[in-house]
C-alpha cells in the first residue's frame, strides 16, 4: 500500500519540477523560411502563462511576446522584410529542452521548427 503511494508521490513532484521549468531559458530556434533554413537564439522569461523576452539574429534583436498553455507554447516577433513588419509566429509542443512545432512567416507561408534549450541559462 505505501509503495503506489510514493509513486504517485514521486510522479507528482517530477511533474511539479518540470512544469517549473517551463520554457525560460536561452533556446537556440531553427525554422524554414522561403530562401532556406534560419537560426536565431532565444532568450525567454515566463511569468505564469506568459512569455517575454527577445530574438537574437544577425540583423538585431526582437522583443517576443506569447503564451505557454500546458505544453503548448506559442510565440510572435516582427521583423522588418523588404520595408514592411512581417510577423512570425512559432507554435510547438515543449517536451524538456525541446520545442517541436511550426513557424508562420507572415503570409509567406509556414514551415517546420525545432527549438533546443541551451546549456546558457
Amino acid at each position: 500500500m505505501a509503495a503506489p503511494l510514493m509513486m504517485r508521490l514521486m510522479a507528482f513532484v517530477l511533474a511539479a519540477a518540470m512544469a517549473a521549468t517551463g520554457a525560460a531559458g536561452t533556446w537556440r530556434v531553427q525554422f524554414v523560411v522561403p530562401s532556406g533554413t534560419k537560426a536565431v537564439n532565444m532568450n525567454v522569461t515566463q511569468k505564469g502563462s506568459r512569455l517575454s523576452g527577445v530574438i537574437t539574429d544577425e540583423y538585431g534583436e526582437y522583443p517576443i511576446d506569447g503564451r505557454l498553455d500546458g505544453d503548448l507554447v506559442t510565440i510572435v516577433w516582427t521583423v522588418p522584410e523588404d520595408g514592411k513588419l512581417v510577423d512570425i509566429t512559432m507554435k510547438g509542443k515543449l517536451e524538456g529542452d525541446v520545442i517541436n512545432g511550426t513557424a508562420k512567416i507572415g503570409d509567406m507561408g509556414e514551415g517546420p521548427l525545432q527549438a533546443r534549450r541551451t546549456a546558457d541559462e
